[in-house]
């Protein structure tokens, strides 16, 4: 950089600032004029000694000019602005000098903000009020509670709705004051002064009347709540307002349509007056339809300046309830006149106000005169006469001392033991209406039969004294209240233990000593002290280890209580075990016996068959021609041996039935075929005695499924029994016919019979009753055919009349039997053999 401008650069900031001083001074005007004169002649200099000071001194100037005009400017308008403040501020002070003037108080609120902005004014010396601003705005801390409440809402409505008020407040002292209330632009203000001389009289008319405006509301609102009718007429009789219920009683649409219409809603005319009694506002009792039903109205008048007020209240509950209390004091001296104790009730002047036929018929005293109302004392002299009161000494002290019930509040019981032999239970109490009520209960018959009770209980006591079974009663709390020596014997037990009425727990924990088993007096316990309804009697036998049997019986009675009783069967106990060993003998013995039968059939069977064979040798002449004698012998020992080979066989099937190692050989049976097959194999017999057989098969029987080789054995010993029991030249008739899911096979002939008695045992085994001269068996014939027909799964039956014939009816399921059923049939079969 060159000299002179580094010159220039480090004179212009000190002219710079000098011109700048210089304008502010100019503009500010307050400078002396020697130092203005000093700083312009200074930047001359500078001027002079520089061309480019000289270029920025143009540009300030011209910078000055604008600056002084701008300051000029806002100097004028700041003195303006001073002026103003000063105008407004002496303004200020004479309104607050007005204000203070009298004594006011001003609050304004600027906008809707919720605290006013300014409170100003005072009243001291003329009415107490709160100097804080926050216990002035607290109106109800002194302000009346009507005041305050009509302030708070009229400046709360003033400043919502912007509707200016004037009214008349007082304070908690009783100053009356009037509150003002004004809107102007964003403003509310409110002003509260004290008032005097006739404004302050106007004032106090306006607040008297607000106050009566709102009590005659409140009356009147209340008036409306009123459940009940009322109504106000005046000098003439004629409405002039009623209350919302009236309107609604009558069913009108407002009070105008009342007043105008007449409507009344009672009919004074009608109005029944009560007789006599104290002076009240009731007027009478009358009746009328309200909403349709129809009430009993209680009306009452009371007497107004002007006229008078009326108000009704529904009695139909109280009417009704006097009603139901009349039928109900009529229905309770029915009652107590149908009773058997002897009831009389006297008034607090002690006369009869009551009595039942009971007390008439106990004393024997007549029903007119007692209708008359007689004293209790003379009644009691009555009795006396008659002799139906107890025997006394001093019978005026007696009868004083029973008139005494009249001055005690206490209950008295007594026993009156009657010349006559009665005992009377007597009970004195106070009426609650005053008086006294006497009940005589006649217990001749109670004490009669407790004395008797008392006699049977000591026999009962003697009874179970001398009982050999063992006897305890356990009572609801599981405690013993009744026991005989022979319980106490059979668990040696202490008698003064059992005495004190021991809990269960001990009684057993005693009895535990002899027999340790838990179970059998935890199922005891258990049942004694259990809640269930629905407990049930035990049985069962304890055998203690020193040798004695016990069987006892846990007995719950109707009243809760449990009945244990102990029986000893040491000797019955040893009998049984006795017969049970016999009976365990005898089964022993029918097994050998069964075993012993079959293997002798087994060997009499094949001797048997070698003498059949050697016999129908001889009878075909292989051993040479017999005789006609010889022949006839030859065909009775065939005939014999015949017989015993089909006893042996019977015997056989039986002995394999009861080892229950019969198997049937299930096929479908041809019903009408195997009928045939039976009746031809005993054609010979059929023939010889001159019968009749008859086979009838329906058509929906004509085949089942079933053992044939079995089925065929038992048609034929049925057809050979009715054989062996037919008359000559009867009928006997065979046939089948389906019964649901079975079929029944049935035998019928029309021979002698079998008698009643004998028909019970007809099926058991080794059971004949030949007829003279007639058919004679083993017995086996029927037993066999009832196995079989069982081993089938059926049933056999039997219907016989004597001399009308004999039909024997065999049920065999269509389907065949089921081999569960063939295993339960078999072991049954076992069972009844073996017992």
């Amino acid at each position: 950089m060159r000299g002179d401008d580094a010159s220039i650069c480090t004179a212009f900031p000190l002219w710079t600032i000098r011109l700048g001083a210089l304008i502010m001074i100019v503009g500010a005007g307050s400078v002396p004029a020697a130092a203005q004169d000093f700083l312009v002649s200074q930047i001359a200099i500078n001027f002079a000694n520089d061309p480019l000071i000289f270029s920025g001194m143009f540009a300030a100037m011209a910078v000055f000019f604008w600056a002084y005009f701008v300051i000029r400017k806002l100097t004028r308008e700041e003195q303006a602005a001073e002026k103003r403040a000063r105008e407004l501020e002496a303004a200020l002070n004479e309104s607050e000098a007005i204000l203070t003037a009298e004594p006011t108080i001003l609050v304004i609120w600027h906008g809707r903000d919720g605290q006013p902005t300014r409170i100003a004014g005072d009243m001291k010396g003329v009415v107490k009020i709160p100097a804080d601003k926050a216990a002035l705005l607290d109106l109800p801390s002194w302000l009346d509670p009507e005041s305050a409440e009509a302030l708070n809402q009229a400046v709360s409505v003033m400043r919502d709705q912007g509707a200016p008020f004037n009214i008349g407040i007082r304070t908690a002292e009783g100053e009356l004051l009037e509150a003002d209330g004004r809107t102007a632009g964003g403003f509310t203000t409110l002003r509260l002064r004290p008032l005097a001389g006739e404004r302050r009289q106007v004032t106090e008319f306006a607040y008297d009347a607000r106050r009566l405006g709102k009590q005659v509301e409140r009356l009147s609102a209340v008036l409306d709540a009123a459940p009940f009718p009322i109504w106000l007429k005046d000098m003439s009789g004629e409405t002039i307002w009623v209350n919302d219920n009236y309107i609604k009683a009558v069913e009108a649409k407002d009070v105008d349509a009342v007043i105008t219409g007449k409507i009344e809603i009672v009919d004074d005319t009608k109005i029944e007056v009560p007789q006599g009694g104290k002076a009240t506002s009731l007027r009478g009792r009358t009746h009328a339809v309200i909403a349709g039903t129809k009430c009993a109205l209680d009306v009452h008048e009371i007497k107004l300046a002007d006229g008078s007020a009326r108000f009704a209240i529904d009695v139909t509950a109280i009417e009704n309830a006097r009603k139901e209390l009349r039928r109900h004091i009529q229905a309770h001296a029915s009652t107590l006149d149908k009773l058997d104790t002897a009831i009389a009730i006297f008034g607090p002047d002690q006369r009869l106000r009551f009595h039942n036929s009971a007390y008439a018929e106990l004393w024997g005293l007549d029903p007119d005169w007692l209708a008359l109302g007689p004293s209790d004392g003379e009644i009691l002299d009555r009795l006396r006469e008659l002799r139906r009161l107890p025997e006394q000494a001093n019978f005026r002290d007696w009868k004083a001392k029973q008139l005494q019930a009249y001055a005690t509040l206490e209950t008295r019981e007594s026993w009156w033991y009657l010349p006559d032999g009665r005992s009377l239970r007597v009970i004195c109490e106070q009426h609650p209406f005053g008086g006294t009520t006497y009940l005589y209960e006649n217990v001749t018959k109670e004490i009669q039969l407790e004395s008797r009770y008392n006699e049977l209980i000591g026999v009962q006591r003697e009874t179970l004294d001398n009982l050999h079974e063992g006897v305890a009663l356990f009572g609801t709390d599981g405690r013993l209240k009744l026991h005989n020596p022979a319980f106490a014997r059979f668990w040696a037990l202490d008698p003064i233990f059992l005495d004190r009425q021991p809990h269960i727990d001990p009684v057993i924990d005693e009895c535990r000593k002899l027999l340790a088993d838990d179970i059998v007096w935890d199922e005891l316990k258990y049942g004694m002290t259990s809640l269930d309804t629905g407990r049930k009697p035990l049985k069962g036998r304890l055998n203690r280890p020193d040798g004695l049997a016990l069987e006892y019986a846990f007995v719950p009675l109707p009243d809760g209580n449990m009945l244990l009783t102990y029986v000893d069967v040491t000797d019955s106990s040893r009998i049984e075990n006795a017969l049970r060993e016999r009976a365990e003998a005898l089964e022993a013995a029918d097994r050998l016996k069964t075993g012993f039968m079959s293997n002798v059939s087994y060997e009499l069977r094949t001797p048997l068959t070698n003498i059949l064979g050697f016999a129908e040798s001889l009878s075909l002449g292989i051993a040479g021609e017999l005789k006609p004698k010889q022949q006839e012998y030859l065909r009775d020992i065939q005939d014999s041996s015949q017989d015993l080979l089909v006893i042996i066989d019977a015997i056989l099937d039986l002995t394999t039935i009861d080892a229950g190692a019969m198997e049937l050989k299930l096929v479908e049976i041809d019903v009408v075929g195997i009928m045939q097959e039976s009746g031809e194999a005993l054609g010979q017999w059929i023939t010889k005695r001159d019968l009749t057989l008859n086979i009838e098969v329906a058509e929906d029987a004509s085949r089942f499924v079933g053992d044939s080789k079995r089925v065929l054995q038992i048609l034929h010993n049925l057809l050979a029994n009715a054989i062996g029991f037919s008359s000559e030249g009867g009928i006997i008739r065979m046939g089948a016919a389906r019964d649901g899911d079975d079929i029944q096979l049935w035998v019928a002939d029309t021979g002698r019979g079998i008698d009643p008695e004998f028909q019970k045992r007809v099926f058991d085994r080794f059971q004949s009753k030949p007829m003279p001269g007639g058919h004679r068996g083993p017995g086996l014939g029927l037993a066999i055919v009832k196995s079989f027909v069982e081993l089938h799964g059926g049933r056999v039956t039997l219907r016989s009349q004597v001399n009308k014939g004999t039909t024997v009816i065999c049920r065999f399921p269509m389907r065949g039997p089921h081999a569960q059923d063939r295993g339960s049939l078999q072991e049954h079969r076992r069972g009844s053999v073996a017992a």
